[in-house]
């Protein structure tokens, strides 16, 4: 195989990860990276070894993609093959793996959530990227079209980001493609015949050749050069239109361009780093006519997914009217008039429920199922007219089963990782409680214990499980017993769940500071808070987290002296900023620890380490090895059958010689055609720089292999014999310490012994075939009749 070869599967690779590498902005996550790294090594190892065996180029592909696909497979599949081949059930988790990566799509703005499915589509698109561009570039020998896949690669991110990709993402791929493109064309620019000047010796030949090659590479350094800083300036001109790329999904940001100065409110809520800035950036002013002034509240989600909440749908796609508020005998309605808002669209912020709207020349809606406002372009001003539910703890003891269109599968779903937990935590917690308003003020008032839990800003560490494996949020929060209002909001809406209670997450702001005659809301104010439902009266807001910095819990949610016969609650007093502050919190009942995983034992270790996905995964790499080594592997089998099939010592000396002969042509010093033995012998001195010591250890085995040729066979010792091997080890040390560290490498993993063998298989199978049938059909009588 030619360096040039190498150098194009080489380059193709890294051009390949370099255009795949800019989708990590995609996700929170970038573990499927190395996983990438792999495939794409595979891919190119595959590539090698198949155009070193045929000259097929549709053989080497389909072996790229069948060994690709089943590598993949095995990992994330392997426990459905049988007898390590897939089956149906195969295919139908494959299928599971791809939908819920669309489902993810389709939800999450970028970053999302990076998930199995998505790593595992991920792997696919890099194998199918890697197998175009390694197609393309070194099967077929061009690398302009294989611009085609990576320019695909890269258009994976920048349509779907909502921001320009770096600059760095765009010119590293582009320097790859462009010394794929120059090492090929000065491959070909080299077998260009030249003419001569009369007169002319090859010195000036040589000379004319050289100064033409560096013509052509500046030629070429410029016009690319060109090429690249054309591709980075024209986009600064041209308008960068809404991108929609997956399925109106990663590529749909639902942060919006609210202008300069703006305020992006993204509809994913990540329990282990959202809602802690400490951005003292003003957000919006307001004045309200209400005594009390509740939180604002911007979306409101009961989807919820691996430690994250998401805003799923808005008001356009819903065909149903929002369902109608309590009497207004039942509420008191207060005007909130907003100024400065940075708000970025769709998004605004107002108390919940909203009674009506004010905003001149903005087209507006209220989410049905929500009754979020989303307005179609970005605000400074607007008026809002909001209710100030007041029921009474009788009331809403007797209000009854919620049963509403309202609720979703999603208001009373528990994630099945903490299940368990979370319904052992809110038994113990409601224990005594006889309705969903006393079971609800339970799980309150016990997350708003400050003995028992402390906010923080900071989570610490993130935990693990006995195996290793990051613990799920609410499983990490009920251990260490610390985090600020999303971990208190989420505890609450999950205990609330388990109880049969439909929940569902808010994310808004605290009311703000008092500033002369208006509130200022900052971008420090962000709070989440949860919201249980009622048979008619609807949603209704509680607060879980303790300290200052959170909301005060309303009316309905706090228990007084005259509350009724349950009590067991607390007064609560409002400061001037609107924060709560406890007065002598009741000792609210102290979860049980979880229970420690029982260890397993050594044969169920045993057991877990040689399961069928496993076992599946070590076939897979054990099969990659064998690929990658199928060439030295095959040359060391076939130097070790000829030396057991030596007879004789000159059998033996001849299977040196001919082991000699073959590694210096695999490391470039090729034994001149038709020349005796001792021209060979002056060659490999010469071409090999051999030393004085080398070059007479040479001398001695070229007259030993004299000898074995032409002398008597029983005057060859087997002494000379052993010092013919060691003058061999010792002529071999030499020449690779000369030899470039690729060449070394190329000899080592692509020697010609194997690469001839199995390049010669096909004809010796075919002789084969034709002579065993002719032995077994019956031979024709010659007798005359």
């Amino acid at each position: 195989m030619s360096r040039r070869r190498w150098r194009i599967t080489v380059l193709a690779a890294l051009a390949t990860l370099s255009a795949l590498y800019p989708i990590t902005s995609l996700f929170t996550d970038s573990t499927w990276l190395p996983a990438a790294v792999l495939v794409v090594a595979l891919v190119a190892g595959l590539g090698l070894v198949g155009r070193g065996l045929t000259r097929s180029r549709l053989l080497v592909v389909l072996a790229q993609v069948l060994v690709t696909g089943y590598v993949l497979l095995a990992v994330w599949a392997g426990n459905t093959f049988a007898f390590l081949l897939p089956t149906p059930a195969t295919a139908e988790a494959a299928n599971t793996l791809g939908l819920q990566a669309l489902e993810t799509v389709q939800r999450y703005s970028a970053p999302a959530p990076l998930n199995d499915g998505i790593t595992f589509c991920l792997l696919v698109a890099v194998a199918l990227v890697a197998i175009a561009v390694d197609a393309v570039a070194a099967t077929w020998r061009s690398p302009a079209a294989a611009g085609l896949p990576l320019l695909t690669a890269y258009l994976i991110t920048a349509a779907n980001g909502d921001s320009a990709l770096a600059l760095r993402f765009f010119v590293v791929p582009v320097a790859l493609w462009l010394a794929m493109l120059h090492t090929t064309a000065r491959a070909q620019f080299g077998r260009w015949g030249t003419t001569r000047a009369a007169g002319g010796g090859s010195i000036e030949e040589a000379a004319h050749d050289r100064e033409a090659l560096r013509s052509f590479s500046a030629g070429a350094l410029r016009l690319g050069a060109v090429g690249v800083v054309a591709a980075v300036l024209v986009p600064a001109v041209v308008p960068h239109f809404p991108p929609h790329y997956l399925t109106e999904g990663l590529g749909h940001s639902s942060n919006g361009a609210g202008g300069e100065g703006s305020v992006g409110f993204n509809d994913t809520l990540d329990l282990s780093r959202s809602l802690n800035d400490q951005d003292q950036t003003p957000v919006l002013t307001y004045t309200t006519t209400g005594f009390s002034r509740p939180p604002l509240r911007v979306l409101a989600t009961s989807y919820y997914s691996r430690g994250q909440w998401t805003a799923v749908g808005s008001a356009a796609e819903q065909a149903d009217s929002p369902a109608p508020l309590p009497p207004p005998n039942q509420r008191r309605d207060f005007v909130l008039s907003v100024t400065n808002n940075t708000l970025a669209a769709p998004r605004i912020a107002a108390p919940y429920p909203v009674v009506a709207v004010a905003m001149e020349g903005t087209p507006w809606a209220i989410d049905p199922v929500t009754r979020d406002v989303r307005v179609g372009r970005s605000v400074s001003s607007y008026r809002i007219t909001y209710a100030d539910l007041a029921p009474t703890p009788p009331q809403l003891r007797e209000s009854g089963k919620p049963d509403s269109p309202a609720i979703t599968g999603d208001d009373l779903a528990v994630p099945d990782r903490s299940r368990e937990l979370v319904q052992r935590w809110s038994d113990e917690v409601t224990r005594g409680s006889a309705n969903p308003l006393d079971k609800a003020i339970a799980i309150q008032n016990h997350l708003r214990d400050t003995s028992v839990y402390t906010y923080s800003l900071d989570l610490g560490e993130p935990l693990r499980d006995s195996e290793g494996r990051l613990l799920d949020p609410i499983q990490s929060f009920y251990q260490t017993r610390r985090g600020y209002c999303v971990q208190f909001a989420t505890a609450m809406i999950m205990m609330a769940r388990a109880q049969g209670i439909p929940a569902r997450m808010a994310i808004g702001f605290l009311p703000g500071q008092l500033s002369g005659e208006e509130y200022v809301v900052r971008a420090s104010d962000a709070h989440a808070w949860p919201e249980l439902y009622f048979q008619g009266y609807g949603w209704l807001r509680f607060e879980p987290t303790p300290g200052v910095r959170s909301g005060s819990p309303p009316p309905y949610a706090v228990l007084g002296s005259d509350s009724g016969a349950t009590r067991g609650g607390r007064e609560v007093t409002e400061s001037r900023s609107g924060g709560a502050v406890a007065s002598a919190p009741t000792k609210a009942t102290k979860p049980t620890v979880a229970p420690v995983a029982q260890q397993p034992s050594f044969l169920d270790s045993v057991g877990q380490a040689f399961s069928l996905r496993n076992v599946a995964v070590f076939v897979a790499i054990l099969l990659g090895l064998l690929a990658a080594f199928s060439m030295p592997i095959t040359a060391w089998l076939l130097r070790l059958r000829r030396r057991r099939a030596a007879v004789s010592q000159q059998d033996l000396i001849e299977a040196e010689w001919a082991e000699l002969t073959s590694h210096l042509g695999d490391l470039g010093i090729a034994a001149p055609p038709g020349g005796t033995l001792r021209q060979v012998r002056e060659r490999y001195v010469t071409d090999a720089h051999l030393d004085d010591e080398n070059a007479s250890a040479m001398r001695r085995v070229t007259a030993t292999l004299e000898k074995s040729r032409y002398d008597r066979p029983e005057r060859t010792t087997a002494q000379e014999a052993v010092r013919l091997h060691q003058d061999i080890r010792a002529i071999r040390r030499q020449v690779g310490r000369t030899r470039a560290w690729q060449v070394r490498v190329r000899s080592f993993l692509w020697p010609q012994a194997g690469v001839s063998y199995w390049r010669a298989l096909p004809s010796r199978v075919s002789a084969r075939v034709p002579s065993s049938i002719s032995r077994r059909l019956p031979r024709r009588s010659t007798r005359p009749r």
